[in-house]
């Protein structure tokens, strides 16, 4: 009885907290913005499609958020908003630290001619053959090369990836076309996939407490039929020609109006200068400890935007402190709720344990300085930024309030709060967070 009682004056004191933070943000119910604030939104829309990107939002926010001619994505990902920005004739910018992220959006904006759209279409005709008599290409230094892929599988992907080299030649805009519908389908043909905070193995099937491992044999056949280097060239081919299809989309709008830099947002003020913008929007990965990164490395590697683990840490120190890798050495600001709704957390559980605390305060002081930087470079405008809660050691985290407070010291001279939908307590959270479920939610944050 005492445990249950320390339990509900626990929830109590955390909703207490939670509430204060509320008292001064003006909340909007926006249900119908849900399928747009992640990948699903925009899945079908031409371009935009061309390489999945779990974190992406829809290019369509930009009119049902009424951002203005001229707009800045300081977390810009695979290019949505320019995507977006291009097919509406407006201007943008985007700003990334991923490399592979910058390369499938400079892809995307880089319209090519008729002759090198035939070219392509040649190669949907002829890859097999090319790719069955080319050297593999050498097998990318991860140590987990031979476990993420099939070996008849590996070999077909290495081979394709060197034939495209050779037939693209001296063509850079053809190769990056065809190496983007590469990269596209190495999660589709591996024996990975992206779940949470990183990667899991195809070869084992989870269950609602726990995971067991595929029959080895059965799953292979289930999963890739019975013929492993048909299934990879049906893929990339399938790929390749969506892809193709899609180019028609050029011929209407502004795409060499849009611009994409590699770089980070906390340093956004060096990558704009003094221009300045309509509106902002972006999303930041956020606070729930993922490392983008790690579920990303596959392509990273095989892709060779990183080709030794220095250089995979290196992006990692670089990056927004919202995971356990980013350089939590940085110094950080004070935030007084922050540091309340620490105080409230469990002390015995794992997320304490593991620094999360140190990583809050990271992220929130990071947030704090694209924030500013943000004012400076829209100083009539408005910033739009896509969040989702997160919840630790028996807390809710309330990002999307906390931006908000964040922005107004930052200089914006209001803030709202548009919710739009629920997210899930994980399994492990939900006793200690019972009665505090309607904090956890995905939510766009306006400041004006």
């Amino acid at each position: 009885m005492a445990q249950i009682a320390s339990g509900r004056k626990h929830r109590r004191s955390v909703r207490s907290v939670l509430f204060d933070l509320h008292s001064n943000v003006a909340l909007e119910r926006r249900p119908d913005l849900a399928r747009m604030v992640n990948w699903g939104g925009g899945i079908d829309i031409p371009i935009h499609r061309w390489l999945r990107y779990r974190e992406a939002y829809s290019p369509s926010l930009i009119t049902q958020l009424g951002l203005g001619k001229r707009i800045l994505d300081p977390f810009c990902g695979g290019g949505s908003i320019m995507v977006g920005s291009a097919q509406l004739r407006r201007k943008s910018v985007g700003i990334d630290v991923n490399p592979l992220a910058i390369f499938a959006a400079n892809v995307k904006l880089t319209p090519l001619s008729s002759e090198q759209i035939a070219k392509l279409k040649t190669f949907s005709d002829t890859f097999i053959e090319l790719s069955s008599s080319s050297k593999p290409w050498p097998t990318p230094s991860l140590r987990i090369s031979n476990k993420v892929f099939e070996p008849k599988i590996l070999s077909t992907v290495l081979k394709l990836r060197a034939a495209i080299d050779s037939y693209a030649g001296d063509d850079k805009q053809v190769r990056n076309f065809l190496f983007l519908a590469w990269l596209s389908i190495l999660e589709e043909v591996g024996s990975y996939f992206k779940e949470g905070n990183g990667i899991k193995y195809r070869n084992k099937k989870r269950l609602k407490d726990r995971y067991i491992r595929r029959e080895e044999g059965h799953w292979q056949r289930e999963r890739f039929g019975t013929d492993q280097r048909a299934f990879v060239n049906r893929k990339f081919k399938d790929r390749l020609i969506t892809m193709i299809l899609d180019t028609p989309a050029w011929g209407d709008g502004d795409w060499l109006e849009q611009k994409v830099v590699e770089g980070s947002a906390l340093e956004l003020g060096q990558h704009v200068g003094s221009e300045e913008f309509d509106s902002i929007i972006f999303s930041p990965p956020y606070a729930n400890r993922f490392d983008y990164f790690e579920s990303l490395k596959v392509e990273l590697w095989f892709g060779g935007f990183v080709n030794s683990y220095e250089e995979l840490n290196r992006l990692r120190k670089k990056s927004l402190r919202s995971h356990l890798g980013a350089d939590l050495a940085r110094p950080a600001i004070e935030i007084k709720p922050l540091e309340q709704l620490i105080s409230l957390m469990d002390r015995d559980s794992s997320s304490w344990r593991m620094r999360v605390p140190l990583a809050l305060r990271g992220y929130f002081d990071d947030m704090y300085r694209t924030l500013i930087q943000c004012r400076s470079a829209a100083p009539q405008g408005s910033c739009h930024v896509v969040v989702g809660n997160s919840a630790f050691a028996g807390v809710i985290i309330p990002t999307d309030v906390l931006i908000a407070e964040l922005g107004l010291q930052a200089g914006f001279s209001s803030a709202k709060v548009i919710t739009v939908r629920h997210l899930t307590v994980a399994p492990q959270q939900r006793a200690k967070l019972e009665g505090l479920e309607e904090f956890m939610r995905e939510s766009v944050v306006v400041l004006q």
